[in-house]
């Protein structure tokens, strides 16, 4: 072969090189690309993640991971979706998540709580998506909700804020998919209500000051301890009700917690001991326990509901 034809060959083998490399760059500019917004969709996903009313602040790839988990819709006459209430069939997306505090037992709530109290929702609306989620196609609509309080069912003796006669809560929503927020599967959080119009709960209720940081201000609320501190309460009935957004009568909540009815398993919540009681019951629960004495979040929550009684006035808002 001649010189020309070398240099012809080292021309077109350069040329493919400079090719590759190019190509390769090109695809890890769109895997970067395609990374800060998936960064940009998680951002939003874990603070809204925080806004519901009992999770903690949990991370971005676990709420990621586990929004997508479904629950199916059984194929059971006794459910109001087989009942011919209108449903997606996708299901409901089970979201997971870390407890702001212990729930489970009567001495969770005394600890932690500032009040027990039994709501109704009244009214509700939709939290509309960020316009990254819309651009990006995908994303959460939340919901938020006014609960009215029924009654007072217990109060701390150093409450962080009066019990209220009304407050806000952010509840799950959907999620929506295919650039369509008319495309969307309902989303409830593990082993709780959903919390919905045309039912009742108990909850239990711990007033957080305000989060002042810097560009991302959330203002004084009512929230819940955990996934066992909502507690189902239609017909005045503990744990008959809405619950996961499934209506569930008292004899299939007894059913369920019949598999839970070592106080040593754990598993076993406040609500699978009083299942099928009244508020009364309850009430005479929380009088009789004794809250904790262990671990730093509980002396924490002591010494921030201390404080907050002794001022004239909870903090709503960030000065």
């Amino acid at each position: 072969m001649n010189r020309v034809g070398h240099e012809s060959e080292d021309a077109e083998h350069a040329g493919a090189e400079h090719a590759a490399e190019h190509a390769d760059a090109a695809r890890a500019e769109h895997a970067d690309a395609e990374n800060d917004s998936r960064v940009k969709r998680l951002s939003r996903v874990t603070r809204m993640a925080t806004l519901v009313g009992t999770a903690a602040a949990v991370t971005a790839a676990a709420v990621c991971a586990t929004v997508l988990v479904r629950h199916e819709v059984t194929n059971d006459p006794s459910r109001p979706e087989a009942a011919g209430a209108a449903t997606n069939p996708g299901g409901v997306i089970i979201a997971h998540g870390s407890d702001r505090h212990p729930s489970q037992t009567a001495a969770d709530w005394v600890t932690y709580a500032d009040h027990v109290v039994a709501v109704t929702p009244v009214s509700e609306r939709e939290i509309s998506p960020t316009a990254e989620e819309l651009e990006n196609g995908e994303g959460l609509i939340l919901r938020d909700v006014t609960l009215r309080v029924d009654d007072v069912l217990w109060s701390s003796d150093t409450p962080g804020k009066p019990a209220p006669t009304s407050f806000e809560w952010v509840a799950h929503g959907w999620q929506f998919t295919e650039g369509d927020t008319a495309n969307r599967t309902e989303m409830a959080g593990e082993h709780q209500p959903r919390i919905e119009l045309g039912h009742s709960y108990v909850m239990a209720i711990e007033w957080q000051p305000p989060v002042c940081a810097e560009e991302d201000e959330i203002p004084g609320q009512w929230r819940g301890l955990g996934s066992d501190s909502n507690i189902p309460f239609d017909g005045k009935v503990l744990g008959r009700g809405e619950s996961e957004g499934t209506a569930t009568t008292t004899a299939r909540a007894l059913s369920a917690a019949k598999a839970e009815t070592d106080p040593d398993d754990p598993n076993y919540s406040l609500e699978d001991q009083l299942i099928g009681k009244s508020a009364t019951a309850l009430t005479e629960a929380l009088q009789k326990a004794e809250p904790t004495e262990t671990g730093a979040s509980t002396t924490a929550s002591t010494a921030k509901k201390g404080a907050a009684a002794q001022s004239s006035e909870a903090t709503v808002t960030c000065e």
